[in-house]
């Protein structure tokens, strides 16, 4: 089986559609400046934004100019409606297409601009806080499109990489023959003022794998990409922009945002990409490199390169020209990549997109076809499943001073593992998949009232973290020292049934032989009465599921 991609859509700070990136990508121009369109008091630290305002982006998406949609869902419409008129779909293609989209900061921005108004009993506008959850940008850009299927993947910086990684996965299993797969990601106070809590922003343009670099600058965008057998490419007559000829995620569980000095999650992507694809080190043309411009990213990612390819390779970093595109980077530079395959006649690049909780991910790109082996559907497992509501005793099962760096969901998620992996006689899985709606309600409440009562000053940089929804499989990972797949879903109330079919996913690929599917929630008023209100299910409950081959 071959994977053709036939489609790409790009909406980023270097312009909006591929004309425009490209212009700006081939002249290595930067677009990294002043905040221009985020509501922040933080001039200092510059940022990548997407030239247009909201309003211009509803109108030209043919949207009512006063409704209230997150700039999250209006720039992954713009990409992927971009990416399906590219590869030449209709309405009845659309039926069948199975979207996959990556984001983590979802509608946060709509959520920064209406909390105040939640305090008010009779506030109800549903629909505005049901943006904050981070599937509800892939509902509403799959409505737009008319596709009735699918999914949201949030892994923080490495949220559109992992889309891929599942697409590719569902077409090799026969789940369907063509997929839109990618991210998107919008600047919020949230945003900027976390990454500032973690004293890695720079207040110049970032200098990726420089010496004298400092930090990051954060940016927004969107970038989608049509994926599908070679077969369906062919015979409707398809462009092809290249194959995806090889894929890979691994964890690696070293520190919930920091990566080893060594990079070995990163040398392990890249390495386990390369090895699917049948390509040796000297046969890699180009890799866009993560390079973050922090001293730890790229210092590790350097060191993972120079491991695996001791005779050295050409690797760079566009995020000097975007800034951090943050969950939509992977398809970004994904899209890049296939770029400077196009213009420059190269044959074979990778790129590299690692995430929070040492979440790491890598593709290789080429342009002649690799054969990818067809597998079947595993149903030669067994299931063991732990469910915790409530209060719960972890005393037994998690030490004192580590409980103490916990949230109270963190601690009942990790006693329903520890009591399925015993009950499973597993001391560690191989892969790690979980799936919550809502993500760390608690730190996230905790740190949007900080901004609505103190202002843009000093957030917790432990609560940023574990506000992130893979905050929990990261933990896990590091926790149990599990260094396989790892991956996190937020689809509403599709999560845990998505991260259950993925795990059945890594099963039938050979990725795992075992794997832990974890589902969590957390009520925290004024939130659950909103919930309730919209018949939306919220607990403070826990679920552990341990899937292994018999």
């Amino acid at each position: 089986m071959r994977i053709a991609i036939t489609g790409i859509g790009i909406v980023s700070p270097l312009g909006v559609g591929q004309a425009e990136n490209l212009t700006h990508f081939l002249n290595k121009t930067s677009c990294v400046g002043a905040a221009q369109f985020l509501n922040t008091c933080h001039k200092e630290w510059p940022v990548g934004e997407v030239p247009m305002t909201n309003e211009e982006l509803k109108s030209k998406l043919s949207l009512e100019v006063s409704q209230v949609i997150s700039r999250t869902s209006l720039l992954g419409t713009l990409a992927a409606k971009e990416a399906i008129v590219d590869a030449g779909l209709n309405e009845n293609d659309l039926n069948e297409i199975v979207f996959i989209s990556g984001t983590t900061v979802g509608g946060m921005d709509v959520t920064e601009d209406y909390i105040k108004d939640w305090t008010n009993t009779d506030y109800k506008a549903i629909d505005i806080i049901k943006q904050h959850s981070a599937g509800y940008s892939s509902e509403f850009i799959s409505n737009y499109l008319k596709i009735k299927k699918y999914s949201t993947i949030s892994t923080a910086c490495s949220s559109a990489l992992n889309a891929i990684v599942l697409g590719a996965n569902l077409i090799r299993m026969g789940k369907t023959k063509r997929v839109l797969v990618g991210g998107t990601e919008a600047l919020s106070k949230f945003h900027l003022n976390g990454f500032a809590a973690l004293g890695i922003l720079s207040q110049q343009v970032c200098r990726p794998f420089q010496e004298d670099r400092d930090g990051i600058n954060l940016a927004e965008g969107a970038g989608y990409l049509v994926l599908e057998t070679e077969d369906m490419a062919r015979n409707r007559g398809s462009k092809n922009y290249g194959y995806l000829a090889g894929y890979a995620n691994c964890c690696d569980a070293f520190h919930a945002t920091a990566s080893s000095p060594e990079g070995n999650g990163a040398y392990e992507a890249m390495a386990s990409a390369l090895a699917m694809a049948g390509v040796e080190p000297q046969m890699v043309d180009y890799i866009n490199a993560h390079g973050t411009g922090t001293q730890n990213n790229d210092s590790s990612e350097a060191n993972a390169i120079a491991r695996l390819f001791p005779n050295g390779v050409s690797y760079e970093s566009t995020k000097n020209l975007t800034g951090h595109t943050t969950s939509a980077s992977g398809a970004i530079e994904t899209i890049f990549s296939l770029m400077k395959m196009r213009e420059e006649h190269l044959s074979c690049v990778m790129d590299n997109a690692f995430g929070f909780g040492g979440n790491d991910s890598s593709v290789v790109l080429t342009k002649s076809p690799i054969e990818l082996p067809s597998v079947e559907t595993c149903d030669n497992f067994e299931k063991i499943e732990i469910n915790i509501e409530g209060e719960v005793d972890y005393k037994p099962y998690i030490p004192v001073m580590q409980a103490r760096r916990m949230t109270p969901q963190m601690r009942r998620l990790m006693v329903a593992v520890k009591q399925a992996l015993s009950q499973a006689n597993i001391e560690k899985p191989d892969a790690i998949i979980v799936g919550t709606n809502w993500g760390g309600m608690v730190p996230s409440m905790s740190l949007l009232n900080q901004l609505v009562e103190q202002g843009e000053n000093g957030l917790s940089p432990a609560q940023f973290t574990q506000s992130t929804h893979n905050s929990m499989a990261g933990t896990l990972a590091i926790n149990l020292g599990v260094k396989g797949y790892n991956c996190t879903f937020s689809n509403g109330c599709l999560s845990y049934s998505d991260a259950y079919a993925d795990a059945v996913c890594q099963l039938s690929v050979g990725t795992a032989k075992s794997v832990l599917v974890c589902e969590f929630d957390e009520e925290i008023e004024p939130w659950q009465t909103f919930l309730l209100q919209a018949n939306i299910p919220a607990k403070n409950r826990a679920k552990a599921t341990v899937l292994k081959i018999k």
